[in-house]
């Protein structure tokens, strides 16, 4: 008996089949087509400091947990491009013009535009990943006669532009902003500070031994090498509770009877013509960082906390961000 496929149950039945293969077909294919794209040459991972800077040190961490895991598929060189509050960087990235170059993102995303330290803000790259939290340190020569916060107060009270903090990359970066908000908790006159901007926090800490500044606001990470050497000693950490490891003997500004806090966040920023394709390689590439064993090691390593967050939750975070830090440098004196 031969089938008749035109009878209309069958008809129905096979329709149906046909039908939802068709669409899964589709689902596949888009899916496909969203991950498609991968790098096909070298990827510049630009940063934003010179060599000495947290910004590099980032860059050449996230590059080695890619290189070790082969993550990539090509090879990623990170090129330093310091200076302008990270707007040479961002400007290099964005002239490259699609997903080949990348870069740190950090606070300078939505200080920038009120410093007026460069135009570039949130809204002028592809926001990748945010990745973490970090503090900041304050740091002077170890033949500084400054033994504590209480100390830099009296001088300050005295006179506001007779400490010379340095910072780097620039006016407005989260160095700038932490040490600014210290001098604000201990009744300092921000506007008539004496700030040094730096290509990073490294060549402060060089420039403060040569003595041209008294002191360096820099991040955690920075400091134990120097430390460790004998040449600095650390006064205070801008965080809300002590560091571990090598800096767990440094109090806190909150310690020394100064309620100052300020939490610096770090992240990975692209071109902002990068397309959606190339956007989502790159934050799975960077899922695959925060979820790394080595990874977390250098979070401990370097005193950073994670805070993993992409997509428009990363998005909504940078609005809200923006919104924040105009009133917090206002406040402190420091817009344009």
């Amino acid at each position: 008996m031969k089938t008749n496929w035109l009878q209309p149950e069958r008809f129905n039945r096979a329709g149906i089949v046909m039908c939802s293969l068709a669409i899964l077909s589709c689902v596949f294919t888009v899916a496909a087509h969203a991950q498609a794209w991968k790098p096909t040459r070298p990827v510049a991972f630009i940063s934003p400091s010179s060599p000495a800077g947290s910004l590099d040190l980032t860059a050449r961490s996230i590059q080695k947990v890619w290189d070790d895991a082969r993550t990539v598929g090509v090879p990623v060189v990170v090129i330093n491009k310091p200076g302008a509050g990270n707007g040479i960087a961002w400007g290099y990235m964005n002239d490259r013009g699609d997903g080949h170059a990348i870069s740190i993102g950090n606070t300078n995303l939505v200080s920038n535009a009120v410093t007026g330290a460069h135009p570039y803000t949130h809204r002028d790259v592809a926001p990748l990943a945010l990745l973490f939290d970090d503090y900041f340190v304050l740091v002077v020569r170890a033949d500084s006669p400054l033994k504590s916060m209480a100390d830099v107060r009296d001088r300050l009270r005295a006179d506001p532009g007779a400490v010379a903090a340095g910072f780097g990359p620039g006016i407005g970066s989260g160095g700038h902003t932490a040490a600014a908000v210290a001098w604000k908790a201990m009744g300092a006159d921000v506007r008539k500070a004496r700030w040094v901007p730096y290509k990073s926090a490294g060549d402060g800490v060089v420039a403060m031994l040569a003595g041209e500044i008294e002191m360096v606001s820099g991040t955690a990470a920075n400091m134990p090498p120097f430390l460790a050497a004998g040449r600095v000693r650390a006064l205070a950490v801008i965080g809300p509770q002590r560091l571990s490891g090598a800096l767990a003997g440094v109090p806190t500004m909150k310690e020394q009877g100064f309620d100052a806090v300020f939490t610096n966040w770090r992240g990975v920023v692209g071109a902002k013509a990068m397309t959606r394709e190339q956007v989502t390689f790159w934050e799975n590439a960077l899922s695959v960082v925060n979820e790394s064993g080595a990874w977390k090691k250098e979070l401990e390593r370097n005193f950073w906390r994670a805070n993993f967050m992409t997509g428009p939750k990363l998005r909504e975070f940078l609005d809200a961000e923006a919104v924040r830090f105009r009133a917090l440098l206002t406040e402190l004196g420091l817009n344009k």
